[in-house]
This record gives C-alpha cells, sequence and structure tokens, in this order.
C-alpha cells in the first residue's frame, strides 16, 4: 500500500489514497492506529485518507483511531501531496466532512511547500461540542482553570495563561480537559501565553494525540478567541520555536503554512 508522510510545523500526518487500500472495506480506524505507532511502523499524529478528483474529498483520523472533523496540518499535506502527484492545480477545494476548504500554493522550493490554507469561520455557540452553553458568558471555570470554547469545524477549549506551568503539568492538564464529561465529543486543548500583542507561544494537547508541536485548527482557535477579546486584530503569529504560524482574517481564518514532504514509501498490510 503506497502511503506519503508529510509534516507542517513538527504535526506529522500520513496520506493514502483511497484506491491504493487493498480492500475497499478496510478498518480504516484500525489502520490508522497500526500505522501511526512509531515504534512498530511508520510513525505520525494522524493520518488522511484522500480521494482524487475535481474536489478531492477526505477523511482524517487522529492517532488513536479516532475521526477528526478537520485539520489544517491534515489539509496542508494531502494538499502537497496532491499538489506532487500533479492531481491539482495551485489552488484546490478539498472537501472534509463538515464542508469544501480552499488550499493555494504560494512556493515551492524542492520536497518544502508554502501554502495558504483555508479553515473557516469561528463558532462560539456550537452545543453539539458544547452543550453547557451560556448566552452570558464567553469563558466556562473547569477544575481551577478557566477555558473559551470554540468551534473552528472541530472542538477547542482555550486556556489563557498558565505562563509558569511546566510542560509536564499542562500535558496533564490537557489531558484532564481533552476526556472530561463537559464534552462529548471530546476536546483539542490550547494553553496560551500571551505576551506581546500580535505574537504568542502555545502548547498544544490534541484529542486523539496528547501533545503535538503544533496545529492548525488550534491555532485558528487560539486566534480566534483572542480576536473576540479584542487583544489582536487580523493577525497573529504563534511561535512554535525555530517556526512560526502566521494566522490571518479575510472573511475567514486562514493559515500560512509551511509543509514538507517528507517520504512515499509501500507500507505492508
Amino acid at each position: 500500500m503506497i502511503f506519503y508522510k508529510t509534516s507542517s510545523f513538527g504535526n506529522d500526518f500520513i496520506e493514502i489514497d483511497e484506491n491504493d487500500l487493498p480492500a475497499r472495506r478496510m478498518d480504516r480506524c484500525l489502520l490508522s492506529r497500526e500505522i501511526c505507532d512509531g515504534h512498530r511502523a511508520v510513525g505520525a499524529d494522524g493520518v488522511v485518507f484522500y480521494r482524487p478528483g475535481r474536489v478531492c474529498s477526505f477523511q482524517v483520523h487522529n492517532r488513536d483511531g479516532g475521526k477528526a472533523e478537520l485539520s489544517g496540518n491534515g489539509m496542508a499535506g494531502l494538499a502537497a501531496v496532491l499538489f506532487q502527484r500533479r492531481l491539482a492545480p495551485a489552488a484546490l477545494i478539498l472537501k472534509a466532512p463538515i464542508g469544501r476548504r480552499r488550499v493555494e500554493l504560494l512556493a515551492r522550493r524542492g520536497p518544502i511547500f508554502q501554502l495558504k490554507v483555508e479553515i473557516g469561520h469561528p463558532d462560539f455557540f456550537n452545543r453539539g461540542f458544547f452543550p453547557f452553553l451560556s448566552e452570558k458568558r464567553d469563558s466556562y471555570p473547569l477544575d481551577g482553570l478557566e477555558f473559551y470554547p470554540v468551534s473552528v469545524g472541530n472542538p477547542h477549549a482555550v486556556v489563557l495563561g498558565c505562563k509558569t506551568a511546566s510542560p509536564k503539568q499542562l500535558a496533564a492538564w490537557g489531558k484532564k480537559l481533552e476526556g472530561h464529561p463537559m464534552f462529548p465529543g471530546r476536546v483539542n486543548v490550547e494553553f496560551v501565553d500571551f505576551s506581546t500583542a500580535g505574537r504568542c507561544r502555545v502548547f498544544f494537547y490534541e484529542r486523539g494525540v496528547g501533545q503535538t508541536q503544533s496545529s492548525s485548527t488550534g491555532s485558528a482557535a487560539v486566534f480566534a478567541v483572542l480576536r473576540r477579546l479584542g487583544l489582536v486584530g487580523d493577525r497573529l503569529d504563534i511561535d512554535c520555536g525555530a517556526e512560526k504560524i502566521a494566522i490571518s482574517w479575510n472573511r475567514g481564518i486562514f493559515i500560512h503554512n509551511v509543509t514538507r514532504l517528507v517520504c512515499r514509501g509501500d507500507y505492508f498490510v
């Protein structure tokens, strides 16, 4: 089975064309868990199963096998694969389970793609993800923390502050929030260190994955909350160490993404 592996700001995905699956009815949840194992298989944060076409449809599975409604870095990796395979023009439409998103190729240098990825509009009133929502408040307390719920296609809990907490403590809090009964479909968690206007650092804890080096939908969620609170304008840079994620608003949220095409391989199943 042919696969491609991509990395966007250290968040890595495996992309598999559904036409290359050994069997159409193959258990994609089980395959995702197996192939994402970094010790016994390829290793990744998630898998993107896609079906090429004029509008390419796809489904993301997290490392634990669970389905995700959307993934910005997953879309970026998929777009890089489609460009590499010459199956798409410089601007293409991808169809997620929640709707269509646009990805534009800005530049390419060898295996490195600069992309503009559409995330869409934030939703602060999604009772499917957040049944506890009240019209009278923006943030909610939970076990000594205060979080802001927002959907950017998938659910997020954004926690401001926690500057002095260690990565170990943040990971423990992230795990606790991610599976808390308040969130019927679980939740992605972001801990934000916002020190200067237009720039911040974020600790990402993703549903079904755990701690990740980056997240495009997580970055979009942070941007949406800070913008709603009037703390940023129409642009935000998130520091990821050696790289930064640039987020902007133009009738919706867009991520200026850098994706590396890591390898193409044959996975034996």
